[in-house]
């Protein structure tokens, strides 16, 4: 149970660097992760707009185009449903050579966008071609001379069969606003392909390109965009060359990265030397207890300021000043019953900076993101704060334990609360802790508190002497009108020169150790008319009993 723990050979990782480490942490990482936010998405943001700028023109094009559409097509059905049409496809007209004068009319009245008229029945022969030789041609024109071929069923008025076709040549210039059939975006390329075959426009690189979302012409990347039409049967595509597009944010996200990265530069450069500045007077502090771990009372620490620090450091001296008084004019029975003014103003002097240390750490915990790496340095501080103030109150109740209350108390439920206070120590340990404590409530004349306070040292102690596999075994044995408390564990035992002085104030064996678990636990049980016994060998673990007066299982104080 009070194994011997030979110093730390690792050096560990000093406060100036956890701070930095923090900072970098909690501000540095973010601007981090912000800058490579920026460069990622600076491309998608540039493919973005290209992509929004290429289908509204899309969409005004196809808006455009339904309206000029509907009135073509209209003429060209009047056309099919002219009687002179009618009558020679289902045979009540005869097959005149030449179209009659009503159709021939229909067909001059068409618009601009038709270039040439043909009619056939049923089984696909042509009845009559009519031309239009007057058009003016084309101008010089992004769609220059496309033509569309254009088929339209026609029926029977009365009876609804199909008795020909329509197919005409339409200029896609027609269809097609001028405006729309050049560049909208620069460097674009506006293509219409036919449903039904293939481009109808010329395009500087492979039409086949036109079909994939993203390709690669001339070493840049493009992006298109197509909307389909069901009436007239096109496929309209805009193509255009992202690099314009993504060049003015990846420039604005470099500038962002750079300009991030200078932020960060000072913010650790300013954390650097703020740290460096607090930490030298904790490293004098440190170098102060240092002196005084190896005896040197006499060692000072330099007070500067009124922060937590400076209240520390002079708690620090306070504590030295009175400990040397106190060693230096008592021996050591009466080091004990002095130490409790000591104590005291320790406890003062020393508390509250602690709390308010403490808080701080507190306020970071809660700032740092969930699974921060940081978490555990953290830890680890406000863990070494509550040890320190676990110090002071043992300090305390060793100077008060001779003076007790005994009233019936409920030693059963005492023990559970030990317990119950240093389950966490064997958790963190890895360590078990069972117990055997009975069903029936013991009660003996005590003090609750103080047999609380014995029982959960004497488990601390089991615990910081065990390995991850240990266990530790708190019991209740009735002896007559007695009853017995033990608190045994399988950990590595202790020598006999080691068990000799195990009892002294301030003996401790354990790097950091109080030396006040054991000596308190023996003050609280001789306060109460008992003993402590303990038993223990290296490689045997140790036992520690205690033997005390049985009164009744009846009402307690707990």
């Amino acid at each position: 149970m009070y194994r011997t723990c030979r110093p730390d050979v690792h050096r560990s990782i000093s406060l100036r660097a956890r701070i930095i480490l923090l900072v970098l942490a909690v501000a540095l990482l973010p601007l981090g992760l912000v800058g490579l936010w920026l460069t990622r998405t600076a491309a998608r943001s540039g493919e973005d707009l290209l992509r929004l700028r290429l289908a509204d023109a899309l969409e005004r094009t196809v808006a455009d185009i339904g309206p000029r559409w509907v009135g073509e097509r209209s003429a060209l059905l009047a056309v099919a449903e002219s009687d002179g049409v009618q009558h020679v496809l289902d045979g009540t007209g005869g097959r005149p050579s030449e179209a009659p004068l009503d159709v021939q009319r229909l067909v001059a009245a068409l618009g601009p966008a038709f270039e040439a008229v043909v009619v056939r029945d049923d089984s696909e022969r042509v009845v009559w071609t009519l031309d239009r030789p007057g058009l003016v041609p084309a101008g010089p024109d992004a769609l220059g001379n496309a033509i569309l071929p254009v088929r339209l069923d026609i029926f029977e008025r009365v009876s609804g069969r199909r008795i020909g076709r329509l197919d005409a040549r339409v200029r896609l210039a027609a269809i097609l606003a001028t405006k729309q059939s050049t560049p909208f975006v620069g460097g674009a390329v506006f293509a219409v392909l036919d449903q039904d075959g293939g481009s109808l426009v010329s395009t500087p690189f492979d039409p086949a390109n036109l079909t994939m979302s993203r390709f690669q012409w001339a070493g840049e990347a493009w992006l298109t965009e197509r909307r389909s039409l069901a009436e007239p049967r096109l496929d309209l595509v805009a193509a255009a060359p992202l690099d314009p597009f993504t060049q003015p944010f990846e420039r604005a996200a470099r500038r962002g990265v750079w300009v991030l990265l200078g932020a960060a530069i000072a913010g650790l450069v300013l954390a650097t030397a703020i740290t460096a500045r607090m930490t030298r007077r904790l490293s004098r502090l440190a170098g102060a207890a240092d002196a005084v771990a190896r005896g040197d009372l006499t060692r000072k620490t330099e007070v500067t300021g009124s922060d937590e620090v400076a209240r520390v450091a002079h708690a620090f001296n306070t504590m030295t000043e009175s400990l040397g008084r106190t060693l230096g004019e008592l021996s050591q029975r009466e080091a004990l019953a002095a130490v409790g003014s000591f104590a005291s103003e320790l406890a003062h002097e020393v508390r509250n900076p602690l709390t308010a240390i403490r808080v701080d750490l507190q306020v970071v915990e809660e700032q740092l993101p969930s699974g921060s790496p940081l978490r555990e340095i953290q830890r680890n501080a406000l863990d070494e704060i509550v040890r320190l103030d676990g110090t002071v109150s043992g300090v305390l109740q060793l100077a008060r334990s001779g003076k007790i209350e005994l009233t019936p108390v409920n030693l059963t439920s005492t023990i559970a609360g030990a317990v119950r206070a240093a389950q966490p120590e064997f958790d963190r340990r890895q360590a078990t802790l069972d117990t055997d404590l009975g069903t029936e409530p013991v009660v003996v004349q005590g003090d609750s508190n103080a047999l609380r306070q014995l029982v959960l040292n004497l488990l601390l102690n089991a615990a910081q002497a065990l390995d991850g596999d240990g266990l530790a075994v708190v019991a209740l044995r009735f002896d007559g009108e007695h009853v017995n408390v033990s608190v045994a564990d399988d950990g590595a035992g202790m020598t006999p020169e080691v068990l000799a002085k195990v009892r002294d104030p301030f003996f401790s064996t354990k790097s950091g150790g109080t030396g006040l678990g054991l000596a308190i636990a023996d003050r609280i049980a001789r306060a109460h008319g008992a003993a402590l016994e303990i038993q223990s060998a290296p490689g045997a673990g140790t036992v520690v009993r205690m033997r005390l007066a049985r009164v009744c299982a009846g009402s307690s104080s707990e």
